[in-house]
């Protein structure tokens, strides 16, 4: 069973493909996008090398979890401006939260 840091970093490299993918049907988004896309690939692969460390003082499964939940609610915000997406979007909201949530509370405990 994998660990909720291996979830979370999984989670994360998703959320940043989808960002790409969101701007590169939206070029006025592509920016904005692009720099999401990073800070998510990043924070993955930080949180894959060094669950329990610590950036600026931060753990790194916090910094992890606040990504899923922003990630979270910005799949919330799509789903009420996209009806042809709203089922789907809101699933993954909801992935992404209790993940967030779970490596937040305890970054190596296993997904039961």
């Amino acid at each position: 069973m994998p660990t909720h840091t291996e979830l979370a970093a999984k989670l994360l490299g998703d959320a940043a493909e989808f960002f790409l993918t969101l701007g590169e049907q939206n070029p006025p988004l592509m920016e904005q996008m692009q720099e999401n896309a990073t800070v998510f690939e990043q924070m993955a692969e930080i949180l894959k090398n060094d669950p329990r460390g610590m950036m600026a003082g931060t753990p790194n499964a916090e910094l992890a979890g606040k990504l899923l939940k922003d990630a979270s609610i910005f799949f919330l915000t799509l789903a009420s401006q996209n009806a042809s997406i709203k089922q789907q979007m809101t699933e993954n909201a909801a992935v992404f939260e209790q993940i967030g949530i779970l490596v937040t509370d305890d970054p190596l405990g296993i997904l039961q």
